[in-house]
């Protein structure tokens, strides 16, 4: 009867495995850094072992690295795998020589011929909310779908810490149809919030 272990043993004769660090007590203080501030990094994945990191509204430990799949340990025991290759693509670092979006109100408009199909009547513009100076960082983070599909979006996120792959942050300001979001290092994005509803709002 062939011993269960021979493939095993010939495996490690070939090629000795490297040994494996595992964090078995993940640290869960502080607010979860995305994952696409890792990403961007020259040592990923082997920077983010031990990271309390937040992927798409997950948040969890890297408790383990094994062949570029990172393990993440929620507070609550839950574990999730991620593929390495898979995060670096989906949370590539944006093209800084290209300005954030903004309504193109310097432009003119596009003949009608050009505009795409819509309602009859436009849709009444959402009342501006007031800069928020003291955004709070503390709060649970959530994934951005779990406001973009709820009618009142977006001025329900008003206030919230919300994750949009790859940046997390408050939303401090809600103006002209875009969401404005706040990280905890005070950089600001601003979101369009009619793209955000068609990307992240489907039930």
């Amino acid at each position: 009867m062939q011993s269960p272990t021979t493939t095993e043993q010939e495996t490690d004769a070939a090629s000795p495995a490297p040994t494996r660090k595992v964090i078995t007590e993940p640290d869960f203080s502080g607010t979860p850094v995305p994952i696409g501030q890792w990403t961007e990094r020259a040592d990923f994945p082997q920077c983010a072992l031990g990271a309390h990191v937040s992927i798409h509204g997950f948040a969890g430990v890297v408790v383990e690295i094994v062949n570029q799949s990172l393990k993440v340990r929620s507070p609550d025991g839950v574990s999730q795998r991620f593929n390495a290759y898979r995060l670096k693509t989906l949370f590539a670092p944006p093209d800084r020589t290209k300005p954030v979006a903004q309504p193109l109100s310097m432009e003119r408009p596009k003949p009608a011929a050009e505009r795409r199909p819509s309602r009859d009547e436009p849709e009444p513009e959402p009342p501006a909310r007031v800069h928020i100076t003291n955004p709070d960082f503390n709060q649970p983070v959530r994934a951005i779908r779990a406001f973009a599909s709820q009618a009142e979006f977006p001025q329900c996120a008003y206030g919230k810490h919300v994750d949009i792959p790859g940046y997390a942050g408050v939303v401090v300001e809600i103006v002209g149809g875009s969401l404005k979001v706040q990280s905890p290092t005070g950089t600001i994005r601003s979101y369009n919030a009619q793209a955000l509803k068609k990307l992240y709002g489907k039930a």
